[in-house]
Formats: structure tokens, sequence, C-alpha cells
């Protein structure tokens, strides 16, 4: 269920949203608690489908389905987004996780 929520709400909600405009990076909605909700939104697919069908075979496709995206993702998508925005990016980057929500990039003192 968390999977397809966050699907709904980064590729409905947020490309339907009015206030979105070109050049602005979004750190509203789903995107204060996730920077990839479409790529989170399958990993917690693949990992349902792992808890349903008890196949512990499958236990290695969110594994390689999340190092590929990070690998994916930190050599092109977050490159882009650092030229395209700067230091704004560079702190979100320090804030917000990229696939797992709620887990803070924030060191802990």
């Amino acid at each position: 269920m968390l999977g397809l929520y966050l699907w709904i709400e980064a590729v409905i909600v947020q490309k339907i949203n009015k206030k979105v405009k070109k050049n602005k990076l979004i750190t509203t909605g789903v995107y204060s608690i996730v920077r990839n909700p479409v790529y989170s939104a399958f990993l917690f697919i693949f990992t349902a489908i792992l808890l349903f069908t008890s196949n512990c075979i499958l236990l290695i496709l969110p594994l390689v389905f999340w190092a590929f995206l990070t690998i994916l993702m930190k050599n092109t998508e977050e490159k882009w987004l650092k030229n395209e925005f700067g230091k704004e990016y560079e702190e979100y980057l320090k804030e917000v996780n990229r696939v797992i929500p709620w887990i803070s990039n924030k060191k802990r003192d």
C-alpha cells in the first residue's frame, strides 16, 4: 500500500499540481520525505511481493533494484540537479533520503 501511495502521489498528484513551476526545486509534499518517490514505490512493491510469496530468492530483487537506482541516480539525475540548483539541491541532499522515506540524511550528534 505504501508503494502504491508513493507512486500515485509522485506521478499523479505532483504532476497535476498547478503550483509546480519550471526551474524550481520541489521539496514539498512527498518530496519532503523522499527524493525519488516513484523509485521508492517500486522498492516497496518488490518488497511486498517478496513478503507475500515467501520466496527467499526474490530477496535479491529489491536489493539489486536499489543498487541499480542508486548508481543511475548518482551518475545522471543528481549531477544534473546539482548543476541546475547548486547549493539549494546540496542542502536538500543532506536533509532527504534518496529512496527510503523518513530516514533522514542528517548526521546524528
